[in-house]
């Protein structure tokens, strides 16, 4: 997917890909030390044992001149080229805006399912 979109001149690179139940733990554990609420935390990271990035199928996505894991990467040539391509490689946007699940709008982050191949 990387190279493909390479071959179009729209760069990218992978932020965050597997993580470990442990590491979110810690991601949570770090934000409710600084004061936010449990809420607001899981709004933006899923619970431990609960995040896409368990599976090993989910990944993170930045581009040079971006700020990684902001909104701002909607407005990017990544984005739009994921937009119109990432679905043939078998990934989606798994929280756009106004998802069901709650969860806040992320577009930097893709999830693999073969069954969108």
């Amino acid at each position: 997917m990387k190279r493909d979109a390479a071959g179009q001149d729209v760069e990218m690179f992978l932020v965050s890909a597997w993580r470990s139940p442990r590491h979110q733990h810690d991601l949570v554990a770090r934000k409710l030390a600084g004061g936010q609420g449990i809420e607001q935390i899981l709004k933006v990271n899923a619970a431990p044992g609960y995040s896409e990035h368990h599976t090993g199928r989910a990944i993170d996505i930045g581009t040079p001149g971006c700020e990684v894991l902001t909104e701002e990467f909607e407005s990017t040539s990544a984005f739009h080229w994921l937009s119109e391509h990432a679905e043939k490689f078998g990934f989606h946007m798994s929280y756009p805006r106004g998802n069901d699940r709650g969860i806040a709008y992320e577009p930097w982050h893709w999830c693999y399912r073969e069954e969108t191949r």
